[in-house]
């Protein structure tokens, strides 16, 4: 009966390990960055923070400029579009200018005709983080599978210096502030995990309660059952 319990509470346990530390990762990485680093939006309508909507923005001190080249190419219809009825957005280049001058490469995105939401929504947000600036871009199109995605960041810093990262999906947790800032941008398109997405699925009675939280529960119960019972034979030997 012993070693039933034990081979059970190990098979249970074995069975939630991973998805469990998974989680846990998740979380405590989340954690850390909440408590380490301060991130705001930096535009504002009617009083909400929300993702940026004009074309020239003052950011401590520093005037940030969205020119939009036009392409003459449409975007496909995304599902906000169907559910407003609206035509599909013009694809332009965006070119991104600090204090006058350009500082990217101009990358195109698809502008929106929603009423709802902003002109650059899911595409192009500008936070704050700390002290810093920093510009988030998504550089991939809406059809783009999620495992193809790519990012790029532009930080300005307290003297003014600026550099660019890329971020991409398939190598995000090399970057994790930036999965983090991306997410806050809402420039994903779906949110993302920093190690995995497996805290970021619709939670339902099967997970996580009964696998992970369940199963491994129950396999720990039985493994200190099955060592608590090895323990009083033992002493009853003795």
């Amino acid at each position: 009966m012993r070693k039933k319990l034990l081979i059970t509470g190990l098979i249970l346990f074995a069975i939630s390990a991973i998805p469990l530390f998974q989680m846990i990762r998740e979380e405590l990485t989340d954690w850390y960055l909440y408590t380490h680093y301060k991130i705001e939006q930096t535009y504002t309508e009617q009083g909400f923070p929300t993702t940026i909507d004009v074309k020239e923005i003052e950011i401590n001190g520093r005037i940030i400029e969205i020119v939009e080249e036009q392409t003459g190419k449409k975007g496909s219809l995304t599902l906000w579009d169907r559910e407003e009825r609206v035509e599909a957005g013009d694809i332009v280049k965006l070119h991104l200018l600090v204090e006058g001058k350009e500082v990217s490469q101009a990358d195109e995105i698809w502008l929106s005709n929603r009423d709802r939401g902003s002109r650059y929504f899911s595409w192009l947000d500008i936070l704050t983080v700390n002290q810093k600036i920093a510009i988030v871009q998504r550089l991939t199109d809406d059809d783009e599978a999620m495992k193809n995605r790519r990012w790029k960041i532009i930080w300005i810093d307290e003297q003014g210096d600026i550099t660019e990262e890329k971020v991409s999906y398939e190598k995000r947790n090399e970057n994790l502030l930036a999965v983090r800032l991306i997410n806050e941008a809402d420039a994903s398109l779906m949110s993302m995990g920093y190690y995995s997405d497996i805290t970021k699925g619709y939670p339902s009675l099967l997970f996580p309660l009964i696998v992970p939280f369940g199963t491994g529960s129950i396999g720990i119960l039985l493994c200190i059952i099955a060592f608590l019972t090895r323990k009083k034979i033992i002493k009853s030997d003795g």
